[in-house]
């Protein structure tokens, strides 16, 4: 029952490993967003695109990230197994996904000025200061 018990325990701080994860790997795809420079390159697109598309992996994949720490007792494949490690996960994710959304913003990527909204603007109708009354 003892071992059974710090075996749990190990699977806890295993989970936790796994849910700070993608924060861990931040500073380094951090690095890589700086050194792929701010143009629209092929190699800068590719970084940027792999930093969006990561954090919906892997929150689609949250429950098989986190199947092999369940406690013993639990079912591994439901959502309030770890729910803690799988909250922090989450964030973390979203994390990543706001530092790749700022950087399609600082490469122009994303629409965030008025000119980018032209073609949707409508005009209404001009009256003229000379028309009959």
């Amino acid at each position: 029952a003892e071992s059974a018990k710090s075996y749990d325990e190990l699977r806890r701080t295993r989970a936790w490993d796994v849910a700070l994860a993608p924060i861990k790997s931040l500073p380094m795809q951090a690095f890589m967003l700086y050194m792929s420079g701010g143009g629209v390159q092929i190699f800068s697109m590719g970084i940027v695109f792999m930093l969006l598309l990561t954090p919906f992996k892997n929150i689609a994949g949250i429950n098989e990230a986190f199947a092999q720490f369940a406690p013993s007792k639990q079912n591994p494949k439901s959502l309030t197994t770890l729910p803690l490690q799988k909250l922090v996960y989450i964030a973390c994710n979203l994390v990543t996904l706001a530092v790749g959304l700022w950087k399609c913003r600082s490469m122009g990527l994303l629409p965030m000025g008025t000119g980018d909204w032209l073609a949707f603007e409508t005009r209404g109708l001009v009256r003229s200061l000379y028309t009959a009354k």
